[in-house]
């Protein structure tokens, strides 16, 4: 990874982010490969590197996680509603037929399953931003149950540093050094000499992959993980980021979690395949005041 990216300087790390991404989303949008192309797509300088990060050096530990630990976490997903409409749970459960638009992760026609996640407040006012809803539309809200039975799928999550800054990200690596430079300061003492103390190179390695993943993820979500206006060309603005649903799809997971752009409760997480959520309890209608 150091090949690529001077993990020493933050703001050379954005701007060469920002250029990697600009470079991959012109890619896709020129059509040098497309959205599940994923080989062709990891020839481009983005993906090449967050490949070797993520998966080559084994930084996807850090950032992954089974289903099952989001056990307690309630998951919902809401929908505008006609007037006077009259809905079950079929109305909730994603059908190819009815996905006319691009998703930020799924093209037209993908039958993934969008959730959010959070509290009880969490996922309604999240459901409800994720619909762009107005005051007077009539929501329709159900909650989720994520099904025990896939307990053991492993999910990409991209908010393991949103609650971080980045001076606390360099605290890590900064700690580490201090306890080095003391280590070899008591070595020369017993010795009587200069002690030519060597580093852990496996401990350093998995201490920098982890910070570099934990820095990477923060600029991913802070960076490129922003919101669209209505008059943005969703098609174009979304391939980079099916790219890399299919990406992770590839690679054997069966999810992703990520921040809302349209929210500051809650989290929203996709999954690969749309039963491993099943509907449940009483659908929830009202007005959104």
């Amino acid at each position: 990874m150091g090949d690529f990216f001077d993990f020493g300087d933050i703001e050379k790390i954005e701007r060469d982010i920002r250029k990697t991404w600009s470079e991959f989303r012109e890619a896709l949008s020129k059509g040098c490969f497309t959205y599940n192309e994923v080989e062709k797509a990891k020839k481009c300088t983005f993906l090449k590197v967050y490949n070797d990060l993520f998966h080559d050096n084994s930084g996807i530990d850090h950032n992954t996680l089974n289903l099952k630990e989001l056990r307690g976490v309630l998951a919902g997903r809401g929908c505008v509603l006609e007037k006077d409409e009259v809905i079950d749970y079929e109305r909730f459960i994603p059908k190819k037929e009815f996905i006319k638009n691009d998703n930020r992760f799924s093209p037209p026609g993908v039958e993934w399953l969008y959730l959010a996640i959070g509290n009880e407040t969490e996922i309604h006012q999240c459901a409800q931003a994720e619909c762009r809803t107005n005051i007077g539309d009539e929501f329709g809200f159900c909650h989720y149950k994520l099904d025990d039975a896939f307990g053991d799928v492993r999910l990409v999550d991209l908010t393991i540093a949103d609650d971080k800054t980045y001076d606390e990200l360099n605290l890590m690596l900064e700690s580490y050094g201090q306890k080095q430079v003391e280590k070899g300061i008591k070595l020369t003492k017993v010795l009587g000499r200069i002690s030519p103390y060597i580093v852990n190179k496996m401990d350093f390695k998995r201490l920098l992959t982890e910070w570099a993943v934990y820095t990477y993820s923060k600029l991913l979500s802070e960076q490129i993980f922003e919101p669209l206006d209505d008059t943005a060309n969703k098609s174009i603005m979304y391939a980079p980021f099916q790219t890399m649903a299919q990406y992770y799809n590839s690679l054997g997971y069966s999810g992703i979690i990520y921040g809302s752009t349209v929210s500051n409760a809650g989290r929203n997480i996709v999954l690969f395949d749309k039963n491993i959520g099943k509907p449940c309890g009483t659908i929830e209608k009202y007005t959104i005041s």
